[in-house]
């Protein structure tokens, strides 16, 4: 029994990281968004490529995959947001 609480506790506390990393991308890109300047655009960056990290562990390690799709998906839309800035950077 309790090693079926780690694992539960271990997939939560996947999810929570993940959340907390596409917060993280989604705050970074409205900064970006705002001031368009190459190094908002770069932590902006940085911070998707972390989140794509969590995504990739939390699709090997996660139970709960609807919630790791749907995090993924507002990722991806950061990522669209963010991919229209870039002709911006040099403003």
């Amino acid at each position: 029994m309790e090693d079926h609480t780690k694992m539960s506790w271990k997939n939560d506390n996947g999810i929570s990281r993940l959340r907390n990393s596409v917060e993280n991308v989604t705050t970074a890109v409205g900064q970006a968004q705002s001031h368009p300047t190459q190094q908002l655009i770069q932590q902006a960056q940085n911070m998707i490529d972390r989140a794509d990290n969590a995504v990739s562990n939390a699709l090997q390690n996660s139970e709960h995959l609807e919630s790791v799709n749907s995090l993924q998906e507002q990722l991806n839309q950061n990522k669209e947001q963010l991919q229209q800035l870039q002709p911006l950077k040099d403003e």
